[in-house]
């Protein structure tokens, strides 16, 4: 079953993060010469936007719509990645008000795996945050 995201803004925070996913178009404010974002995160450390490419959606049948991405990435061909992925359950939007859910996030460390090992640890780590979620249509007038 596919997860139908049907708001066209999902708001996300807890833990010292707060991110912004836009499935139907670009948000937030559109600035001449600057790229039109579909998802904007921050946390303590940092503030990113992501255009639509830089955006991944994977359904997973029963669970969410995991929305992904890359907060920092080596230069280096198989180096280091760390990725953030929010899961998105299917939230009915009606014309009254904002709708209110719990979910998680999970940021993922990829270590390098540019040398190939045969005794190595996980080559990836995960930090999983508990979020408040809303999501809302504000084009309906409410």
């Amino acid at each position: 079953m596919l997860v139908d995201l049907t708001a066209t803004e999902y708001i996300f925070q807890g833990q010292g993060i707060a991110a912004t996913y836009y499935p139907k178009g670009p948000g937030g404010p559109i600035v001449a010469g600057k790229p039109k974002f579909w998802f904007l995160y921050q946390d303590h450390h940092q503030t990113r936007t992501f255009t639509e490419d830089e955006v991944t959606v994977t359904q997973i049948d029963n669970v969410a719509a995991v929305v992904s991405v890359k907060l920092a990435e080596s230069p280096l061909a198989n180096g280091p990645v760390t990725t953030f992925s929010v899961y998105v359950p299917e939230v009915g939007v009606g014309q009254t008000a904002p709708q209110s859910f719990r979910t998680i996030a999970v940021t993922t460390i990829q270590a390098a795996t540019l040398v190939k090992r045969e005794l190595f640890p996980a080559l990836e780590t995960y930090k999983v945050d508990h979020l408040t979620g809303t999501a809302s249509d504000p084009q309906i007038a409410f």
